[in-house]
C-alpha cells in the first residue's frame, strides 16, 4: 500500500513540475487616467484596483513597484455622455510599447464587466509575448554562430548589415538589402506622388503639405533636387495629391478643401515649368491602378451633408473640365480615399476597404462583407473639417473632422499594399503617430494573409508608394512636425524589394 502511495506521489510531482518552474509575467498598474467624470481622482483609483485585481492571476503576478514589474500598465478612462471608453497600454521598463487594447461601454453599469473583459484581452496578449520573448531568447541562444541576414543601411551608398529589412513570417519571400535617405527636406510634407521616369535614370517625385506643392528631380546618383513649387492661399488645405502622365508632361490633381468646401486644383508640370490648368472643382480626386491594371484618374462629390457623396468614378480631364465616366459601386464604409479592388487566380473581383476603425474588410462581388482583419491598418494625421453645427450637442464641438486614410496599391500580381502607422496618442481627434510600415499581403482565396512587411520607421510615416518596375518602395516620413516657428521638416527614403 505504501509502495502505491508513494508511486502516486511521484507521478503528480512530475506532472505538476514544469509550471510550478514557469515564472509568473511580472506587471505594475499605473494610475487610470480619468476624463468626463465628477469624481475624477477617486475613478482613477478605483479603476486601477479593479483592473489589478482581474488581471492577477497564476499566470500573471500584479506587483507593487514598476520596478519589480516586466510590464507597465498605463490606461485612460474617458466618459462621453453615457458612452464610454477605456483604453489600456502596456510598457517595458525601456518604454516600449508591447500591448495595446480597449474596450467600449454604453453606461457606468457595464463598467465593471468592460474592466474584466480589458483585463482578459491584455492577459491574452501579455501571455502571448511572454511566450514568443521566451522562444525568442531561446532561438538566439542557439542560432549564436549562424551567419548575419542582410539589412538596409540608410546611407547613399550600398552596404551590408545584419538583419532583413522585409519582415517574413515563415516561408522566405521578399527581401532587400539597399537603402538611400534623402537630405532633410523642408516643409512637413503629408502627401507623396512620383512623376516621369527619364531615360538617363532620374525621375520626377512631387511633395505636398498643407498649402504647399513641390516638385524634386530624383537623380540617379539618388541626388534630390528642387525644380519647382507653388504655394496655395492660406485658406485652401491639400487634402490628396495624385499624378498622371499626359501630352509629355504631368498633370498634377490636387485634392483641396477650402471653407470645409471641395475647391480642388488641376497643375501641368513641363519642361521644369508648373502651370495651373484648372481650379475651384467639386471632386475628390486619385489616381489608382484597380485590379494592379492601368493608371486611371478617379472622382467623388462631397454631399450636403455626406462627406463623400455618390459612387466613385473613372473620369478624364479636358482643358479645365473633368468629365466623369464608368461608375463603381461601393460597399459600406467605401469612399475614393478607403477602397481599392483586386482579383484572384479565378479572376473574381474583390473590393477591400479600410473601415472607420483601421480593419481590412474584403466584399465579394456582390459587396458583402468575406472577411475583416484582426490587427488596424492605416492611421493618418491628416484631416479636414466640415460644419457640423447639427450634432453640437452631441459631440460638442461645432465642426466635424474626417481623417484621410493611407493609401492602398494593388499591383500587377495582385498583391495588396497598405500603409501602417502606431502612435502613442490616438484618442477622438488628437493623433500623434511615431512609426509606420507598409505591408505586403496576399489573397489565399479565403483571407489576406502576410507576405513581408518593413521594419517600423523611427518616425511618423505620412505616404508611401511602389515602383513595380523598379522594385523600389519609397517612404515619406516626418522627421519634425511643424510649430510656431518651424514649419517641420521631411525625408523620402528608398528600399530595394527583391
Amino acid at each position: 500500500m505504501r509502495k502505491i502511495t508513494v508511486t502516486a506521489v511521484l507521478m503528480l510531482l512530475s506532472l505538476f513540475a514544469a509550471p510550478a518552474f514557469a515564472a509568473p509575467f511580472k506587471v505594475f498598474v499605473a494610475k487610470i487616467n480619468s476624463t468626463g467624470v465628477k469624481n475624477s481622482d477617486e475613478m482613477q483609483t478605483t479603476i486601477q484596483t479593479l483592473l489589478a485585481s482581474r488581471l492577477s492571476s497564476e499566470k500573471i503576478q500584479v506587483v507593487e513597484k514598476a520596478s519589480d514589474a516586466d510590464a507597465v500598465i498605463h490606461g485612460t478612462y474617458i466618459s462621453i455622455g453615457k458612452i464610454f471608453s477605456l483604453d489600456a497600454i502596456a510598457k517595458t521598463a525601456e518604454g516600449e510599447v508591447i500591448a495595446r487594447t480597449f474596450v467600449q461601454g454604453k453606461n457606468e453599469d457595464e463598467l465593471i464587466p468592460a474592466v474584466g473583459s480589458l483585463a482578459e484581452k491584455l492577459t491574452a496578449e501579455l501571455l502571448n509575448l511572454s511566450v514568443s520573448m521566451t522562444t525568442a531568447l531561446t532561438s538566439k541562444k542557439e542560432n549564436k554562430e549562424e551567419t548575419p541576414k542582410t539589412d538596409l543601411i540608410i546611407n547613399n551608398e550600398i552596404k551590408k548589415a545584419a538583419v532583413g529589412e522585409f519582415i517574413k513570417p515563415e516561408i522566405p519571400v521578399a527581401t532587400a538589402n539597399i537603402g538611400w535617405l534623402s537630405q532633410r527636406l523642408d516643409g512637413a510634407s503629408n502627401l507623396m506622388a512620383s512623376g516621369r521616369k527619364f531615360s538617363d535614370g532620374s525621375r520626377e517625385m512631387f511633395l505636398a503639405d498643407a498649402h504647399r506643392l513641390t516638385c524634386y528631380k530624383l537623380e540617379q546618383g539618388k541626388d534630390l533636387k528642387l525644380v519647382n513649387s507653388t504655394i496655395l492661399e492660406n485658406t485652401e488645405k491639400i487634402i490628396s495629391l495624385d499624378t498622371m502622365e499626359r501630352d509629355g508632361g504631368v498633370d498634377i490633381y490636387l485634392t483641396v478643401i477650402r471653407s470645409g468646401e471641395l475647391a480642388s486644383q488641376v497643375w501641368f508640370l513641363k519642361d521644369d515649368k508648373l502651370t495651373q490648368s484648372a481650379r475651384g472643382l467639386g471632386y475628390y480626386f486619385r489616381t489608382n491602378r484597380i485590379n494592379g491594371g492601368e493608371k486611371k484618374l478617379y472622382i467623388q462629390a462631397m454631399g450636403r451633408t455626406e462627406d463623400f457623396y455618390g459612387e466613385v468614378a473613372e473620369a478624364a480631364r479636358n482643358g479645365a473640365d473633368i468629365i466623369p465616366g464608368k461608375k463603381i459601386r461601393m460597399p459600406r464604409h467605401g469612399n475614393i480615399y478607403s477602397f481599392s479592388q483586386f482579383k484572384d487566380l479565378s479572376g473574381n473581383v474583390f473590393t477591400v476597404v479600410i473601415n472607420p476603425d483601421g480593419y481590412l474588410v474584403v466584399y465579394d462581388q456582390n459587396l458583402s462583407e468575406i472577411w475583416r482583419s484582426n490587427d488596424k491598418f492605416g492611421g493618418s494625421e491628416l484631416y479636414f473639417k466640415k460644419d457640423d453645427d447639427a450634432n453640437m450637442r452631441i459631440t460638442g464641438e461645432t465642426s466635424r473632422w474626417i481623417f484621410m486614410n493611407q493609401r492602398i496599391q494593388i499591383t500587377a500580381k495582385g498583391e495588396l499594399l497598405v500603409g501602417k502607422n502606431d502612435g502613442f496618442w490616438v484618442l477622438g481627434n488628437s493623433r500623434s503617430y511615431k512609426s509606420g510600415a507598409v505591408y505586403c499581403l496576399v489573397w489565399n482565396g479565403s483571407s489576406l494573409e502576410e507576405k513581408w512587411h518593413t521594419r517600423a520607421t523611427q518616425n511618423y510615416m505620412p505616404d508611401y508608394y511602389l515602383d513595380e518596375s523598379e522594385n523600389e518602395l519609397f517612404l515619406l516620413q516626418t522627421v519634425q512636425r511643424p510649430g510656431i516657428k518651424t514649419e517641420g521638416a521631411s525625408s523620402l527614403s528608398i528600399k530595394k524589394v527583391e
